[in-house]
């Protein structure tokens, strides 16, 4: 059920914005006709279309409903930051993640984690539940030393503890030394296993990283100047789970792709369900082209970031 501010927004602006009627809005937000008069009359009322704030709140609301038209997904939430900075968006963004995962979780049994700072703020504003019957499980390999925080095993731990439920790890880097120690670790049954966990999930969280401009990658300190070279010789554009893609969805298949340990954009397109919560301009095409793939069934994304879409 849409909670009742939402939905006296929806219709104030399909019945003001969009000139729809009251009886076709009935049908959209799954009421009766007489509930919509009120609703509008609320709006009124209320000043919900008269107050500065509230025009941008309609306006935030009207770019959802055109993203989720325009690429049939299944929810768009826009997120804006009380304070202009990059922590406060993401911090914003994070608690979208959370208001519209949490509800979903009882009828999901497990539950792939990705890696970075935005899930970071998602994972820390998740609320304690007890979801026994659910299982978190890391998407890609999150073992080092620096910055552990952001780290997928990490993140499943403490979602895990908040949840009161079960937790697999990924006893492995993201990134390994060479392919010979990738392809070692692979047939372990530990890595064997967990991977084959991620294939299996009922939903997946994931952001998405531009690996030139902004990346996990290289906050972690995982990418050499070396890998930057050939991502951008490559015409690499942006990074979901363990695989890099360019524009029209090509992957990367040599260099620093051999040595990743971390589900694939084949195996994610087969996922029910994908969460992509990212922020930031420059992750614009990455989003873009995964769009186009419909490799993405809910997007969370900031202001500035949704309009380039």
């Amino acid at each position: 059920m849409i909670e009742r501010e939402e939905m006296m927004l929806k219709a104030a602006l399909y019945y003001y914005e969009e000139e729809i009627t009251q009886s076709e809005i009935a049908k959209l937000l799954k009421v009766s006709r007489p509930t919509v008069a009120a609703l509008l009359q609320e709006a009124k009322d209320k000043g919900i279309v008269k107050i500065t704030i509230q025009h941008s709140h309609l306006r935030s609301l009207k770019l959802q409903e055109k993203l989720v038209k325009k690429y049939q997904l299944a929810n768009v939430k826009i997120a804006s930051a009380t304070k202009e900075t990059e922590s406060s968006l993401k911090a914003a963004a994070g608690k979208l993640c959370m208001e519209l995962i949490e509800p979903l979780l009882p009828s999901i049994q497990r539950l792939g984690i990705g890696w970075g700072t935005t899930l970071f703020e998602y994972v820390q504003q998740a609320n304690y539940l007890h979801l026994e019957p659910l299982k978190i499980i890391p998407l890609i390999g999150g073992n080092g030393l620096s910055t552990v925080r952001f780290h997928s095993n990490h993140l499943a731990f403490v979602l895990s503890q908040k949840y009161h439920c079960e937790v697999s790890y990924f006893y492995a880097p993201a990134i390994a030394d060479t392919q010979a120690v990738r392809d070692t670790l692979v047939e372990t049954n530990l890595i064997r296993e967990v991977m084959e966990e991620g294939r299996q999930v009922d939903m997946a969280v994931l952001g998405v990283g531009d690996p030139v401009h902004s990346s996990t990658y290289e906050k972690l300190d995982y990418i050499s100047d070396e890998d930057t070279a050939l991502l951008i010789n490559e015409g690499i554009i942006g990074d979901i789970g363990g695989t890099f893609f360019k524009a029209n969805g090509a992957v990367l298949e040599k260099g620093i792709a051999q040595r990743m340990l971390g589900i694939k954009l084949a195996d994610i397109k087969k996922i029910n369900r994908v969460v992509v919560v990212a922020t930031g301009k420059e992750k614009a095409k990455s989003i873009q082209t995964l769009l186009n793939m419909a490799v993405i069934t809910d997007l969370i994304v900031d202001e500035e970031l949704a309009q380039l879409l």
